[in-house]
């Protein structure tokens, strides 16, 4: 539960989690760029991580635990071969190619 005083936040939330609920684990790791979800939800689940952590006692073996069992699915499909989205891979080409500066329109 994440108490938020936005509206177009609110929606947004509402508007990724309809979408992600209804796409695979693998296609969220492969193309998850494209859904662009809002940051509040990995902070959110970034704060719950970070309780189980501290509600633990600093377990890491404890908390690690919790990570596997949500990101079952994922963890699943991750791998270090999976590309990366294509915005990442211009950017790293161009600075391969001694671009200093990009902008995007």
């Amino acid at each position: 539960m994440m108490l938020a005083d936005s509206f177009t936040l609110n929606l947004a939330i509402a508007n990724s989690v309809s979408v992600l609920e209804n796409i695979s684990a693998e296609e969220i790791v492969k193309e998850g760029w494209k859904y662009d979800p809002p940051k509040a939800l990995s902070d959110v689940f970034e704060s719950v991580m970070g309780a189980v952590f501290i509600d633990s006692g600093c377990d890491y073996e404890k908390t690690a635990t919790v990570m596997e069992d949500v990101m079952e699915d994922a963890l699943e499909v991750l791998s270090p071969a999976i590309a990366q989205n294509p915005v990442s891979e211009l950017l790293e080409w161009l600075a391969a190619q001694g671009c200093t500066k990009v902008r995007f329109e």
